[in-house]
């Protein structure tokens, strides 16, 4: 019960804080903003800024001192081959 409703706490705080509170690394013409106050409840979910900007980069900390701490787990994964980045697709 308590993972299912988290999916749903998860996705509230996101949008609320990722598009209020915050930095803009990049202007996307939006709201969207880091909000790395919130990160740690998230997982480098709050990376919103760079995510609006590049939506298919995997390590959303763009800056040097920006730590995505997903990341770093996605790159072991994928080292162990437990998963795999598939190419994007180029729209017709």
């Amino acid at each position: 019960m308590v993972h299912f409703a988290m999916g749903a706490v998860h996705g509230a705080i996101v949008n609320w804080s990722g598009h209020k509170y915050g930095y803009q690394n990049f202007d996307n013409h939006d709201k969207s903003r880091n909000s790395l106050f919130f990160d740690f409840l998230t997982g480098g979910e709050l990376f919103q800024n760079h995510h609006h900007k590049l939506p298919s980069r995997v390590n959303f900390g763009v800056k040097k001192w920006g730590l995505d701490p997903t990341y770093p787990v996605i790159w072991a994964l994928s080292k162990v081959g437990v998963i795999r980045r598939r190419p994007a697709r180029v729209a017709a």
